[in-house]
């Protein structure tokens, strides 16, 4: 196993740089042309968020399965590697065909998941978005498999410059798909999916070229394994019931509104969810090769190191992820108009409730994979109780009053409380006082912060008010000359940021 990262690390930031500026093309040039029909826009949201639930169908074996698929890495061996792989793969192909069946039902009956379907167009519409979903499952399958192989390596980048080509493409077939006079959800939907099966068998001939994998081992593995069940079922069940829990606070939302409040609803909700789904992709890729490290440091029993990195990890990545959810949150109003039009006005306040959903991000995250390294199921039973309840008690209560907004302003006060539980966690584990973890964390980032804060609310203003490309293109490079301009203030500023930096640059140059 290596001893350094480092050239992984930048390698994934690489990568993830290049998937940043192209989910923002998806978001910026895809959107566009979905909206335009509002009401498909909010029926193909309601089935598309379906999708999600394929990411929670091995009920938390996966997550615990690549701790333990990471640590046998640590140690050297392959076998205990590919059986953990095999036997979480497994789990996860029984509930994908579980989910299959579902959507092959739903299909046929789309008016139980969509409430004001109106015309046969629209029914026909949500019935083949949901078989097109069933007759590609599998390829979630094959997506799972793969990043387990890569991340415990902590070579992601190789997957995601996969995904890149397919992401071009795909935002590309939006022309084809969305030209004058044609509105092919359909088939954009469709393309898009075989695209994605298309890409993860050429990362699977990558895989078995690059670590001379056998994969044939690994394919008959794909059972039930007794001795694997017995050595991660604690944490498995622990994992389970936080997959319950997130599925509960993050993923029905769209179903809700849906049901509830009907598909136009769940257009103006979607556009805040899309915003709030690309944070929580970019921040995955962020934090995951980090969660990988963390079960190296516990297989190979580097306490002190593993406390060392995970302080580290926090103040470092805490402007990374505060900068860009501020600016993105004030100029909300202009980044709407300029994206999807004035129609979407309602959407202004959603998309900065649920942007400020992932503020505390840099914390919550490595915090986790604590817990989860150090197998302390009790209190992720305890944090993920609460987001649930409180998020489901403030929406049956309010949203009466507040309509779609409910779903937004509870979804960010119940991430408010788990933040300050899991901060208080952080803490203890590091042995840290309040005063302490404020002047390492939060102090260097207090002058740039300001500086973004002041300037952003100076300049938001002055913006396009206006659906226009060429409009959201210089919103968008505002926002981003704001953001480099408040990392300029904070490596002026702080110490630990410089050295960091300066660190990293003297190992790049030595590679």
């Amino acid at each position: 196993m290596q001893q350094s990262y480092t050239k992984n690390y930048l390698k994934i930031y690489l990568w993830q740089g290049v998937s940043l500026v192209l989910n923002f093309l998806s978001m910026f040039v895809v959107i566009p042309y979905l909206t335009s029909n509002p009401t498909v826009y909010g029926i193909y949201s309601v089935c598309i968020s379906f999708s999600i639930f394929l990411a929670y169908a091995d009920l938390g074996f996966m997550g615990a399965g690549q701790k333990y698929a990471a640590e046998s890495f640590a140690k050297g061996d392959r076998d205990g590697e590919i059986k953990t792989i095999g036997f979480t793969n497994f789990v996860l192909l029984v509930f994908l065909i579980l989910f299959s069946i579902v959507f092959i039902f739903l299909s046929l009956q789309p008016e139980l998941l969509v409430k004001g379907i109106k015309t046969i167009e629209q029914r026909h519409v949500a019935s083949s978005l949901l078989l097109i979903l069933a007759i590609f499952t599998p390829t979630t399958l094959l997506q799972r498999l793969l990043q387990m192989i890569f991340g415990v390596r902590m070579e992601d980048f190789v997957i995601q410059r996969t995904n890149i080509l397919g992401s071009i493409i795909r935002i590309s077939s939006v022309l084809w798909f969305f030209r004058e006079g044609k509105y092919d959800i359909i088939g954009y939907f469709l393309f898009t999916q075989v695209v994605n099966l298309i890409a993860a068998l050429i990362t699977l001939q990558i895989a078995r070229s690059r670590y001379n994998y056998n994969f044939k081992k690994l394919f008959l593995s794909i059972s039930f394994n007794k001795a694997v069940f017995e050595k991660i079922k604690g944490l498995a069940f622990a994992s389970l019931f936080v997959t319950i829990s997130w599925i509960l606070y993050y993923e029905l939302d769209t179903v809700a509104i849906g049901k509830l409040l009907g598909a136009d609803q769940v257009a103006v909700y979607a556009i805040g969810l899309t915003v709030l789904t690309f944070f929580r992709s970019i921040l995955g890729i962020l934090f995951s090769p980090f969660n990988v490290r963390f079960n190296h440091f516990v297989g190979s029993e580097e306490e002190e190191s593993l406390k060392s990195f995970y302080l580290q990890v926090v103040s470092i990545l805490a402007p990374v992820v505060i900068f860009p959810i501020i600016a993105i949150a004030i100029f909300a109003k202009p980044i709407v108009v300029t994206w999807v039009g004035a129609g979407y006005y309602n959407s202004i306040s959603i998309v900065q409730f649920l942007v400020f959903c992932n503020v505390f991000a840099f914390i919550t995250y490595p915090t986790n994979f604590m817990l989860i390294a150090k197998e302390r199921q009790k209190e992720l039973y305890f944090i993920n109780t609460l987001l649930p309840i409180i998020f489901w008690i403030g929406i049956i209560v309010t949203i009466g009053m507040w309509g779609a907004n409910s779903f937004a302003i509870f979804k960010l006060i119940a991430f408010l409380f788990s933040a300050i539980v899991l901060y208080k966690l952080m803490i203890g584990y590091l042995k840290l006082n309040l005063l302490d973890s404020i002047k390492k964390i939060f102090s260097p980032i207090f002058l740039p912060v300001l500086f973004l804060t002041l300037t952003s609310f100076a300049i938001r203003n002055y913006l396009p008010q206006e659906k226009s490309k060429l409009y959201l293109l210089i919103v968008a490079a505002v926002i981003g000359i704001l953001i480099l301009g408040s990392f300029v203030v904070l490596y002026l500023t702080s110490q630990n940021w410089k050295n960091q930096l300066n660190k990293t640059v003297k190992q790049l140059r030595s590679k």
